[in-house]
């Protein structure tokens, strides 16, 4: 009875590149710089922290393959989480109508990386295989983490009282790079809820980052 109240509850509105500007953000300036900090690693870690029906990491997992394949080789760790088991089943299978496609899915990229089967279209499987989906609920305790270098978290917290907004960005900064970036929506701010985090203003689009820590900041 509870797993049935959480799926009727839970908000799965999303698309494919959703508004459009993160997206470009990441692919024009965040990933870059990503990729540039961690040549020694050659590793990143990405986590989408709900995922809903899979569009938005799935996004994230088609910039990579499109655009930079200097990774080829890399160990990408992607990690998408949900709190409904319907979502995460539908995002494992990545088969989408048309109407889901049509949503901000730029036509190249569909006929690239996806096949019609069905009337649906099915994500390619290396893209698909690219993202590990499992259940979390933001509001319970998480369990051990990397250290994230990317922590997508948008159009989420506007659900939550700001009691439970400060407690997730409270652990998200324990669990971030220091030279990380967190992406919440448009309508989201850390302002008044945790002072570890500072707008990221030149990037706008959402994008924030830890502060420096006092032995981090230059000597006057």
């Amino acid at each position: 009875m509870a797993t049935e109240v959480v799926e009727a509850m839970v908000t799965t509105e999303t698309s494919f590149f959703r508004d459009v500007h993160p997206f470009e953000t990441l692919r024009k300036i965040v990933l870059p710089q990503l990729i540039e900090r961690r040549q020694l690693q050659r590793q990143l870690n990405i986590w989408c922290g709900a995922s809903a029906s899979g569009q938005e990491p799935y996004s994230v997992a088609i910039l990579l393959h499109e655009y930079f394949p200097e990774l080829a080789g890399w160990h990408i760790n992607f990690s998408a989480t949900d709190i409904s088991q319907e979502m995460l089943t539908r995002s494992r299978a990545a088969r989408y109508s048309q109407v889901e496609v049509s949503r901000g899915l730029p036509m190249p990229l569909l006929l690239k990386w996806f096949r019609q089967e069905a009337g649906l279209w099915q994500l390619e499987d290396r893209v698909r295989g690219a993202v590990c989906f499992s259940h979390l609920n933001l509001v319970r305790s998480w369990p051990t983490m990397p250290p994230w270098d990317l922590v997508l978290l948008r159009n989420v917290m506007i659900y939550f009282d700001n009691d439970v907004k400060s407690t997730i960005l409270s652990r998200i900064a324990r669990v971030i790079r220091a030279d990380g970036y967190l992406v919440l929506g448009g309508a989201e701010t850390t302002l008044n809820l945790n002072d570890s985090f500072t707008r990221a203003e030149s990037l706008k689009s959402g994008f924030y980052q830890l502060k420096p820590s006092p032995q981090d900041l230059p000597l006057p």
